[in-house]
């Protein structure tokens, strides 16, 4: 497997599920969705970290308070890339109606949600514009 030349740190991060009762710790290797798999459920990554892998290429490495699989349970649309525990991880499963609540009784939540995603979005953004030089 590649690994992406770009390097980045995400700057948001959730700590809303450190201490999360019914977190699943998966071990290394464990392919947690892959692409094109329905997406009913993201994660929020407590300790370790995943990788999310595109086309065969590490795109980005989440840790601690990063979020996994977000746009899947966002709009629905099935997974756009698979992601991989590269570490023993400890992740909170968040699926449709538990994201609903913690939307409506922490608006905070949403707020980083968004920041995550906007994050991501801007570095793809980054990174076509830089491919294309």
């Amino acid at each position: 497997m590649a690994v992406s030349r770009t390097v980045r740190a995400v700057t948001t991060s959730i700590h809303l599920f450190r201490n999360d009762s019914h977190a699943i710790v998966v071990p290394p290797g464990t392919t947690l969705f892959r692409e094109g798999d329905a997406g009913d459920v993201m994660y929020g990554v407590i300790d370790g970290e995943i990788a999310i892998v595109k086309y065969g290429t590490i795109i980005e490495t989440i840790g601690p308070g990063g979020i996994i699989g977000e746009m899947a349970v966002v709009d629905g649309s099935p997974r756009s890339a698979e992601a991989i525990a590269r570490t023993e991880s400890r992740l909170a499963r968040i699926d449709r109606q538990r994201f609903e609540h913690l939307v409506a009784n922490h608006p905070t939540f949403a707020l980083q949600v968004m920041g995550i995603m906007a994050e991501r979005l801007r570095h793809l953004n980054e990174s076509h514009r830089n491919s294309e030089h």
